[in-house]
């Protein structure tokens, strides 16, 4: 679900940034996922050992200085491919665009995305929906699922704005509800954008 909904928001993104985003700011500091979100900080939310894996700056095409940051911890052992399966995960991708306006209209186009694609017949998870979330940044929602019928357990994806920064959050310590848990670290995030 993780991988499929960031490739998905992805390209939402690079669609945005075709038809005419404006030119970023060039000479803004170049912030990471993983330098949001540590090492440390991760264990503290959802347990640890844990393995990372990271995709430190990715430039966005056509669009100068803009750029994707991704950061997943997950439990020790486990490959990132599987991480739904896995007992404890963070991941977090951050997409660092030009303006507002920019942000704020991928993420509508995002939100439509997401609609479609669980209300497809090819949904692969079961029960999945979506709802709104109020005070975490500009805007948010959270697509929840059932990745894996032999647990049953529910994963969480938050979606979400501020500013000109966007991303998606997925944050789990299995038996523990995903949402609670993505809801803290998201707060948390939030805390330390500008």
């Amino acid at each position: 679900m993780i991988s499929r909904m960031s490739k998905v928001f992805a390209q939402v993104i690079f669609v945005a940034i075709y038809l005419g985003v404006s030119t970023p700011d060039i000479g803004a500091q170049v912030r990471t996922a993983c330098s949001v979100v540590s090492g440390d900080d991760a264990q503290k939310f959802v347990g640890g050992p844990l393995d990372v894996k990271e995709a430190a700056s990715v430039p966005i095409n056509n669009a100068p200085g803009a750029y994707t940051s991704v950061c997943t911890y997950v439990a020790r052992g486990t490959e990132v491919e599987k991480a739904l399966t896995a007992p404890r995960l963070l991941d977090l991708t951050l997409h660092f665009l030009d303006s507002v306006e920019s942000m704020a209209t991928i993420y509508e186009n995002t939100v439509i995305r997401y609609t479609y694609t669980i209300n497809s017949p090819e949904v692969p998870f079961k029960n999945a929906t979506i709802t709104y979330l109020s005070g975490f940044g500009d805007k948010a929602f959270v697509v929840e699922a059932v990745p894996d019928p032999q647990t049953g357990y529910k994963s969480a994806l938050i979606v979400f704005y501020k500013g000109r920064i966007g991303g998606s959050i997925a944050a789990w310590k299995n038996p523990e509800p995903a949402l609670e848990t993505s809801k803290a670290v998201l707060q948390f995030i939030l805390s330390r954008l500008p």
